[in-house]
C-alpha cells in the first residue's frame, strides 16, 4: 500500500465535520484515512512553481497555428450536435 518506507508517525486533531469527511471518503474511495491524508499534503504542498506553471503556457503558445476552425467550430466538429443540445 505504501510506496515508500514510513519514516515518521504524527497526530492531528480534527474537527468533528472534517473527521466526518474523511471517514466518508474513506469509506467512498476504499483508502486508508491516513493516505487520504497523505495524498491531500501532496496535493496541496506539491504544487508546480510559477516559473514551471509560466513555461507551460509558453510552451502552448501557438499550438493552434495552422489550423483553419476557430474553437468554437472545431468543438462542433469533435461533438456534432452539442451546441443544438445546449440550446434546447
Amino acid at each position: 500500500m505504501y510506496p515508500y518506507i514510513m519514516s515518521h508517525r504524527t497526530q492531528i486533531v480534527l474537527e468533528d465535520e472534517q473527521y466526518k469527511r474523511l471517514r466518508r471518503e474513506s469509506a467512498a474511495s476504499g483508502l486508508s484515512m491516513g493516505e487520504l491524508v497523505r495524498q491531500a499534503i501532496d496535493a496541496h504542498f506539491s504544487r508546480t512553481s510559477v516559473d514551471d506553471r509560466l513555461g507551460g503556457l509558453d510552451q502552448s503558445f501557438g499550438a493552434w497555428k495552422g489550423r483553419r476552425a476557430d474553437g468554437e467550430q472545431f468543438v462542433e466538429q469533435v461533438r456534432s450536435g452539442l451546441g443544438a443540445k445546449l440550446d434546447t
